[in-house]
């Protein structure tokens, strides 16, 4: 872990590193948790202005963090702690879906029910065929989209929104993942560290915690990008 001193984030500093782990500018939150006012207070932030905690609750909410870590630089770099995060994260964006990538159709290949604590079940799929298909952008050919239903992991990804998964990638710290275990147990979580046997990840809209053994991971791919219904387009 990294220690307090040489991290020393302060509340915009921490926004920023965030935003970069999800692959989100703060245009593109405010955007999908529907704000006008957010962008607003979120800009104020990242230039050294704290607005009152209850104004950036929805942000904090997204995260998983409590709104006071947007307090004072001691809230933001204690969280930073927590969460792992490297001060210069915010420096070196490394999220799949950034948009310096190739943008292609992506085939909607499936719809995924979201259920209790990250975990889902396919509840349709369509071999070698597409639902339809993702405008976005994506380096990988094998990239693919699942259409999500349910709100357990609201306003993070929304019932009726889409997941762009990228199979051939190596998932980065701090993105979203999609886990299959050996049991056959299938989940969305984000993935926090890898130790020599083991991985840790995070629930999506909390801090949960939970530690799996290599052994029983089957595969784990990335998640690239969350996205609306209105890039959704037939074939």
């Amino acid at each position: 872990m990294t220690d307090m001193e040489n991290i020393c984030m302060t509340p915009g500093q921490l926004l920023e590193a965030l935003l970069a782990k999800r692959g989100l500018t703060s245009n593109g939150l405010a955007a999908q948790l529907g704000g006008g006012g957010l962008q607003s207070a979120m800009s104020r932030l990242i230039a050294g202005k704290i607005p009152r905690a209850e104004t950036l609750r929805p942000v904090a909410e997204y995260f998983g963090v409590d709104p006071s870590v947007f307090q004072t630089d001691k809230a933001a770099t204690d969280c930073a702690i927590e969460l792992g995060i490297e001060r210069g994260f915010a420096d070196a964006p490394t999220y799949a879906g950034m948009p310096s990538q190739q943008k292609r159709n992506i085939p909607v290949v499936g719809t995924a029910k979201m259920g209790h604590d990250g975990f889902y079940e396919e509840i349709s799929s369509i071999a070698g065929a597409g639902d339809g298909q993702i405008d976005f952008y994506s380096n990988d050919k094998h990239s693919y989209g699942l259409k999500v239903r349910g709100n357990s992991m609201a306003p993070a990804i929304r019932d009726g929104w889409y997941v762009i998964v990228e199979p051939s990638g190596t998932p980065s710290e701090g993105e979203y993942v999609l886990i299959k275990l050996t049991n056959g147990a299938k989940m969305v979580k984000e993935f926090l560290y890898r130790r020599p046997d083991t991985i840790e990840l995070m629930s999506v809209n909390g801090g949960e915690r939970m530690t799996i053994d290599m052994d029983d991971l089957d595969d784990m791919q990335a998640i690239s990008a969350v996205v609306p219904p209105s890039k959704w387009k037939p074939e």
